[in-house]
Order: C-alpha cells, then sequence, then structure tokens
C-alpha cells in the first residue's frame, strides 16, 4: 500500500482538522437531541475523527490533557451507541420479511425507550465538563506542546504504520467471529479516518488522489463489517429482550450477515495490506 506520507505542513493541517472536528461535535448537538439520525451518524463520526488525530500524536502532547480527553470522549461515544442502534435496527426491521406486526411492536416500543436516553445525555453536566477541557486543550495546551523539536509529523507516520498493522487481523481468518470482526472494523475505520487525513497534508494533487483511493478501499472494508455488526448487535439485543425472532427473520438476518462476510473479504483482497 503506497502513498506519500506528508512532511512539516501535516503538524499545521492537524490542528486544523482537530479544532474543525471539535467545531462539529458542538454543531450537530442541537440536531441530534431533536431526534435527526443523520445528526447522530455526523456527530459519532465526527468524535470519532477527532479522537484518532488526538491519538495519532501521543508522544508530543503527552504533557497535555489530550489522551485523558481522548478517553472521556470515547466514554461518551459509547453511551451514544444505543440510540444510534435502534435508528438502524428501525430500518433493519422494515426491510426484512419475517417481521410480524406484534413482533414489530414489541421490538419499536422498547427501542423508543432506548432513544429517550439520548437527550438526557446532553443535558448532563460531564458533556459540559468535556467541552470546556477540550477548548482549554486547543487554544492553550496544544499551541505549546506542538513545536518542532516535538516531532509531530515523526508521530503520525508511525500512527499510519500502527493503524495498517491493527487490519492484519483478517489474515487469522477468524473475522468471522463477531468479536474479531468488530476489532477488524474499528481498525479499518483508523486507517481510513488517517488516510483522509494524509489526502489533506500530503499537499499536491497526486499524493492527495492515492491517499483518497487508499481511504476508499479502507471504507468498503468498513462498511461491509458494519452491516454484519449491525445484524451481530441486534441478535443480542433481541436475545437480551427475550424476544424470540420467526425462524424466518433468524434466516434472513444469517444470510445478510454472511453477505456482508463475503463483500468484505472481496474489500480486502483490493486493500493489498
Amino acid at each position: 500500500m503506497k502513498g506519500s506520507l506528508p512532511a512539516q505542513a501535516a503538524t499545521e493541517v492537524w490542528v486544523r482538522e482537530v479544532r474543525r472536528q471539535f467545531r462539529h461535535i458542538c454543531k450537530l448537538e442541537r440536531a441530534t437531541t431533536a431526534g435527526q439520525s443523520d445528526a447522530l451518524h455526523d456527530l459519532r463520526e465526527a468524535i470519532r475523527r477527532l479522537r484518532v488525530l488526538l491519538r495519532a500524536i501521543k508522544k508530543p502532547l503527552a504533557r497535555t490533557t489530550a489522551q485523558t480527553l481522548a478517553r472521556r470522549w470515547h466514554h461518551f461515544l459509547r453511551s451514544l451507541n444505543p440510540a444510534r442502534d435502534v435508528d438502524v435496527w428501525r430500518v433493519l426491521l422494515s426491510e426484512l420479511p419475517g417481521v410480524t406486526p406484534l413482533f414489530q411492536q414489541r421490538v419499536l416500543k422498547l427501542l423508543d425507550l432506548e432513544r429517550g436516553n439520548l437527550v438526557n445525555l446532553f443535558e448532563h453536566h460531564k458533556l459540559y465538563g468535556l467541552k470546556r477541557d477540550t477548548r482549554a486543550l486547543l487554544k492553550t495546551e496544544i499551541p505549546t506542546a506542538l513545536t518542532p523539536a516535538s516531532k509531530p509529523d515523526r508521530a503520525l507516520r508511525k500512527a499510519w504504520e500502527q493503524a495498517t498493522r491493527a487490519t492484519k487481523l483478517a489474515q487469522r481468518r477468524l473475522v468471522a467471529q463477531p468479536a474479531v470482526a468488530h476489532k477488524v472494523r474499528i481498525a479499518c475505520r483508523r486507517a481510513r479516518y488517517l488516510a483522509e487525513f494524509f489526502s489533506v497534508a500530503a499537499g499536491g494533487q497526486q499524493a492527495c488522489h492515492a491517499w483518497l483511493k487508499i481511504a476508499k478501499r479502507f471504507q468498503a472494508a468498513q462498511n461491509a463489517l458494519g452491516e454484519t455488526h449491525d445484524i451481530d448487535t441486534l441478535l443480542e439485543f433481541l436475545q437480551a429482550q427475550q424476544l424470540r425472532p420467526t425462524i424466518e427473520l433468524r434466516a434472513t438476518l444469517v444470510q445478510r450477515r454472511t453477505q456482508g462476510l463475503i463483500r468484505f473479504r472481496k474489500a480486502w483482497g483490493k486493500l493489498g495490506v
């Protein structure tokens, strides 16, 4: 997998991107609490991008609160998972055969309870503190920490190497297992976000296109495993709530999961990792 890694200008682009993702997070709050599914999706993606960028240069930021904040954003992100799953499962249930009206009614009633907790998350004082501390990091700590002597560009190169190594879990042929598939999906997503960042930071049209091509391939692999993950979490939810799907519905879910794995293997073959 080839792509010329960025030089000195990458640091300036990194700072700009971190600030942009944080502004995006703050901007999406109102639409998310209003129940807009697209806003929730975009919010979660912005938080993940922010975390990937903060973690990409751990060593230069070792004396700042960057990694602590990355963990705190991760905890908040996890608290959003049930609401996100609700939106995905609602669409799945409307599309799949074997879903009786009574079964769908019982599931949707439970899903509405999960979605209703979203507003409380944004009103919690912990989120206010998280945003306040992130602003302080961006305004004061990062400008002081990122100097030429801290070698942030070298850290970015190392982050890319680590991201691509993590995706190689797929080579162990265990990706059909839900836990392994989930880890590979996260690794592919991290590599994709970094490749998209490098497409901006590398400079030059040719380098930009090369990195975007790599990012799209990782995204295809990530999306394929995302479909399997959605089905795995739906089955876990139904089991936890003691809701037994019909034989036809379960068979359809298993079939779609298998198709997702097939798409992943095709996408993985194009990566050349």
